[in-house]
């Protein structure tokens, strides 16, 4: 067990320009399937919206998302894409949010204010213009909530397939100091995730979600 102090002259030695691109691309990579499973989040939340049937649907699919493991993804996107292809910790990472970005939606359209809907009818305005002008501006509270969660888990998630098959980032530094039977190594990135969760999840997520929050809560005229 390497002491604090071994960990971070390790760490140090590493150099600023590794240090600062593996953190990068593995950042790139949880941030891109965040994005991409926000968008299909959003747009199962229209189709949602549709019709009865299209509900139950989007409900069954999310119950499926839920029940798949995430070591299920990784496997089956290596098997895909191959193990040097930077396109599986992307999709692991979009797997991994879109259920929580999708569960937050469909709740909150459940119990969306049926004045919404109303006031929608008064206005005059298209159904198909319903979701996006009015019922998810006012999911966005609780959806920065969930986005928060969504992409801390996938940063953590993008790291394993990073571990278990990528070229490059903090998983693949962890695993590469793993089969040198480099302890130090292995917690010197291992603490290098974990302060770049802290950083994302404090300074950046927290601060987002509070902005927005104090936004829908600003009277409009």
């Amino acid at each position: 067990m390497p002491s604090p102090a071994a960990t971070l002259r390790f760490l140090a030695a590493e150099g600023a320009s590794r240090i600062l691109g593996n953190t990068l691309l593995t950042l790139a990579r949880s941030t891109a399937g965040f994005l991409l499973g926000l968008a299909a989040a959003a747009a199962l939340g229209y189709l949602y919206t549709l019709h009865w049937a299209a509900r139950e649907a989007v409900r069954a699919l999310n119950t499926l998302l839920q029940s798949v493991s995430v070591l299920v993804w990784i496997i089956v996107f290596l098997i895909l894409f191959g193990i040097y292809s930077p396109l599986p910790p992307v999709l692991v990472s979009a797997a991994v949010s879109l259920p929580i970005l999708l569960s937050s939606i469909v709740a909150g359209l459940e119990s969306s204010s049926r004045g919404l809907v109303e006031l929608a009818a008064v206005l005059g305005a298209p159904r198909w213009r319903l979701y996006p002008d009015f019922l998810l501006p006012s999911l966005l509270p609780q959806l920065a909530g969930a986005a928060r969660a969504a992409l801390g888990a996938a940063l953590r998630i993008s790291v394993v397939a990073e571990a278990m098959g990528a070229s490059g980032g903090i998983g693949y530094m962890i695993e590469n100091y793993y089969s040198l039977a480099e302890p130090v190594g292995v917690f010197a990135w291992g603490l290098l995730l974990v302060a770049l969760m802290v950083f994302l999840d404090q300074l950046v997520l927290a601060r987002l979600e509070r902005w927005v929050k104090e936004w829908a809560t600003l009277p409009r005229r």
